[in-house]
């Protein structure tokens, strides 16, 4: 018996005859599938669909400064305003979604912000088979305190913008599929203060990434393919050696280049299991020789498998160097794995559960850390369209022989969406 088959069969053995005829959509989860009877049905204007929604949130979070000594609590309340645009044609698409997000907390005050932005993509089908892929985003965001690069010598969260771009021509060929890509983002960090209110000039964090992405895929019998991928990449950042403003204390440049090839395979067997898991060698070298590069194995995962037709499992894991915030250590090795379930226990309510834990090694003299996470949700679809209330707890927590960088945190959410 082939594999799919076996899983078909696996799979199905406890369902009742009236869910075994409930037809999987392909490469689509549980909690990603289209319910017609509870979808907002958008507004038409002649070949475009405008989905606008607002939503209100309300949390608490026992460590909002996210901080291993003196834990802070407060309550969170969150204003989320957004409309996304979708072309509705035979050819060519795209996607655009708009959106602004308040915050404001009981106590803590000073953490308040605001995020806004535009973010989307599309594709030009030039033939049948030549398609460009193009992605767009420019947005104001504030780093999250939990997050290990955050500035956490701030009074206020840090504010950023953040502009992206991407440009793709995607090529078929017979069974093989070709796929050029260019990438540009650029990162401008706003100053802040101390908590005494002393300025804190944040432009040795301000950089530009350029990416350049080519693939060969070749597909094989049975939905799978092969491919190999290799990623070239830049990382510059404003202040180089020589600059005014350059740090004067630890001349550190922190600009580097990177490499990473790989080979992998993408799944698709019958409607369980689809994704790919790739595996490799990437290298990361810093303009600096005080700074240790980083090289070694590469891989990576993301699978899909719709155990059921109620149930569904996600699996991803991703290696990689994430930048970071100090000035003497300018890259972390981040080794990260997460997996979640989703659970359709009625037609409206999607249970979910998920954990993540990731291993980080700094390319500097920090020391190693660990990151652990666990989370448990629940989404209800009201039946009139118009509304959606989701609920949630999350726990968090980073250990590291470096006591400032420590945490663990509890929240518990509730969000309301009002939708057309």
């Amino acid at each position: 018996m082939r594999i799919p088959q076996l899983l078909t069969v696996l799979s199905g053995t406890a369902l009742c005859s009236a869910v075994q005829a409930q037809e999987i959509p392909p490469n689509v989860g549980v909690a990603d599938r289209e319910r017609p009877a509870f979808d907002a049905l958008g507004l038409r204007a002649g070949s475009l669909l405008i989905y606008p929604s607002v939503a209100g949130r309300t949390e608490y979070d026992d460590n909002v400064l996210a901080t291993g000594a003196g834990k802070r609590g407060d309550t969170i309340f969150t204003i989320e305003p957004e409309v996304r645009v979708r072309s509705d044609l035979a050819r060519h698409a795209f996607d655009v979604k708009a959106y602004y997000h308040r915050s404001f907390h009981a106590k803590l005050d000073t953490e308040d912000a605001s995020e806004y932005g535009v973010n989307g993509r599309g594709v030009v089908d030039v033939t049948r088979r030549t398609r460009i892929r193009l992605t767009g985003s420019a947005e104001r965001n504030a780093e999250n305190r939990s997050s290990l690069a955050s500035f956490s010598g701030s009074r206020t969260r840090v504010k950023y913008d953040r502009f992206s771009g991407s440009a793709g021509l995607e090529q078929e060929v017979g069974d093989f599929v070709l796929l050029g890509k260019g990438e540009y983002r650029r990162i401008r960090y706003m100053d802040t203060t101390d908590p005494l209110g002393n300025p804190i000039d944040l432009s040795f964090r301000n950089l530009k990434v350029r990416t350049g992405t080519g693939q060969i895929a070749y597909r094989l019998r049975s939905g799978t393919s092969a491919f190999i991928r290799v990623q070239s990449e830049k990382r510059t950042y404003d202040l180089r050696p020589g600059d005014p403003g350059f740090d004067p204390i630890t001349q550190t440049d922190r600009s580097s280049k990177g490499l990473k090839a790989e080979a992998g395979l993408g799944l698709e067997l019958t409607s369980l299991i689809y994704g790919n898991i790739r595996l490799g060698y990437m290298k990361q070298n810093y303009a600096d020789p005080k700074l240790r590069d980083v090289s070694g194995l590469s891989y990576g995962a993301d699978i899909l498998w719709n155990v059921t037709p109620l149930t569904s499992l996600k699996f991803t894991a991703e290696r990689a160097v994430d930048e970071t915030s100090s000035q003497t250590t300018a890259g972390n090795l981040r080794s990260e794995f997460t997996a979640d379930v989703d659970h359709e226990l009625l037609r409206n309510l999607i249970l979910s559960a998920g954990v993540r834990y990731a291993r980080i090694n700094p390319a500097g003299l920090s020391p190693k850390s660990r990151e652990y996470e666990a989370r448990l949700g629940a989404r209800y679809l009201l039946p009139n369209r118009f509304m959606e209330l989701r609920a949630g707890y999350a726990f968090e927590k980073r250990s590291s022989a470096n006591p400032s960088i420590r945490f663990n945190s509890n929240n518990i959410f509730v969000t309301l969406t009002i939708k057309r």
